[in-house]
C-alpha cells in the first residue's frame, strides 16, 4: 500500500508530465506527415484461362516441373456459379468477374432482370484508360463480348459486333472477321472502322508495322485454330505489342486464352496442356512486365473449368486423365495476383467479389 505523501507525488508527477505532452503537441514547428499519394493511376492486365481448372494446372505442371503461374505471389479460390444454374457458361461467369453482379446463364453484361451493368472495360475507359481485348477466339465470343456489349443471347454474334463498333477498345486482336465484313445486313464494319481512324491488320508482320492506336487486328475469318493446327503465336505477341503501345499512359488490357475451353470439350489432354502452357507462357510475360512497372497490377483467373478433368493413378509419376463430360463443370478456380493490391486475391472468393477488388484498387488510385 503507497503512503499518502508517495501518492501525492506520483499524482504530481503525472499533472507535469501532462502539461509538458500537451506542450510539444501543440508546437507549431511540428512535423506535419501526410499520407503518401500514387501520382499514377493503377493499370491492370486481366488474364483470362477459359476453361482451365486446377487439375489443368496439376498436369501441365507435371509436364515442365515449372509455372510461371507459381511465381505469382498471391492466390486463391473461386466459386463460378451463375445466379440460376450450379455449372455456369463463359458469358454470365466474365459478367460476373468484371460487374461484379451474377446473372443468368448465357446473358451478357446484364442482371438477371436484364438490366444493363457498367463492366470494368467500361469503367475504365470512361476514366481516360486505353483499354485492350485479345482473344485466341473470335471477338463476338461470349467471353469478349460480355466486356462491350449488355445482351441476354450470346449467339447474336452481328448484334454484338455492331456493340463493339460503337464501343471498340484502342487495341484489339481476335478472330470473327466474318461478323465485321460478311454480314447478313449487308455492312462492312471494317471499312467504317478504318473510316474513323481504326488502323487494320491481318498478320503479325502488319502488326509489327503499326505505331499508333487506336487498331484492330483480325487473324482469322472465324474461330482460330489450336496451336496444334496451325495458329500463329498471336496471343503473346499482340499482347507485347499492346503493352508496348500503351508506353507508362493507365491501361487496362484483357487477355483471353480461348482454347484451353475447347479443348475440354473436345477431351484432348495433350491439345489443353499446350494451350494451358501458352496461357502460363502469357502469364510470365505479364508477370516480367508488372516486376518493370511498380503500378500494374495482373490478375490471372479462370471462368469455370472445362471437361470436369481428374488425374487418375499410372505407373509411378505418370497419370491417367480422366474427363467426366465433354462440357463444363462447377468445381473452383485458381486466381493469382501480383502488383499493387495483389495480397487481396488470397482465400476463397466468388467470382463476382474479384471485381468489386479491382474496381476498389483503381478507385484508391483515382481518389474516388
Amino acid at each position: 500500500m503507497l503512503k499518502p505523501a508517495m501518492r501525492f507525488y506520483i499524482f504530481i508527477s503525472i499533472l507535469f508530465v501532462s502539461f509538458i505532452s500537451c506542450n510539444k503537441n501543440s508546437n507549431t514547428n511540428q512535423l506535419n506527415i501526410q499520407p503518401v499519394v500514387e501520382s499514377q493511376p493503377l493499370s491492370v492486365i486481366f488474364l483470362m484461362a477459359d476453361g482451365l481448372g486446377i487439375n489443368q494446372i496439376t498436369a501441365a505442371w507435371h509436364q515442365q516441373d515449372f509455372l510461371s503461374l507459381q511465381q505469382y505471389p498471391y492466390s486463391g479460390l473461386v466459386f463460378t456459379h451463375s445466379s440460376n444454374r450450379f455449372v455456369t457458361e463463359s458469358g454470365a461467369a466474365n459478367t460476373a468477374l468484371m460487374t461484379g453482379t451474377k446473372t443468368n446463364y448465357g446473358f451478357l453484361a446484364i442482371d438477371p432482370n436484364e438490366n444493363s451493368v457498367e463492366t470494368l472495360y467500361e469503367y475504365t475507359k470512361k476514366n481516360a484508360y486505353l483499354t485492350g481485348l485479345i482473344s485466341t477466339s473470335y471477338m463476338a465470343d461470349a467471353t469478349l463480348a460480355s466486356l462491350f456489349t449488355h445482351r441476354k443471347d450470346r449467339y447474336e454474334h452481328e448484334k454484338i459486333i455492331l456493340d463493339y463498333y460503337h464501343n471498340y477498345p484502342d487495341f484489339a486482336v481476335a478472330g470473327g472477321q466474318k461478323h465485321f465484313d460478311n454480314r447478313t445486313d449487308g455492312k462492312n464494319l471494317l471499312d467504317s472502322l478504318s473510316s474513323k481512324g481504326v488502323n487494320i491488320f491481318y498478320t503479325l508482320n502488319e502488326m509489327n508495322l503499326i505505331n499508333k492506336l487506336p487498331c484492330l487486328g483480325m487473324m482469322h475469318e472465324s474461330l482460330p485454330p489450336y496451336l496444334a493446327d496451325g495458329r500463329e503465336d498471336f496471343l503473346l505477341q499482340s499482347s507485347q505489342k499492346a503493352l508496348d503501345l500503351f508506353s507508362d499512359k493507365p491501361f487496362f488490357l484483357y487477355i483471353e486464352s480461348a482454347h484451353i475451353d475447347k479443348a475440354g470439350h473436345d477431351m484432348d489432354i495433350d491439345i489443353q496442356l499446350e494451350e494451358t502452357l501458352e496461357y502460363d507462357r502469357l502469364a510470365g510475360l505479364a508477370l516480367s512486365y508488372a516486376k518493370t512497372h511498380e503500378n500494374v497490377l495482373v490478375v490471372a483467373v479462370s471462368d469455370h473449368e472445362s471437361g470436369a478433368l481428374t488425374l487418375l493413378s499410372g505407373s509411378n509419376f505418370d497419370y491417367i486423365p480422366n474427363y467426366a463430360i465433354d462440357e463444363h463443370s462447377g468445381e473452383m478456380v485458381a486466381i493469382f495476383a501480383y502488383g499493387p493490391g495483389a495480397e487481396n486475391f488470397t482465400g476463397m472468393m466468388d467470382n463476382s467479389d474479384v471485381f468489386f477488388k479491382i474496381k476498389s484498387l483503381i478507385d484508391n488510385q483515382l481518389n474516388k
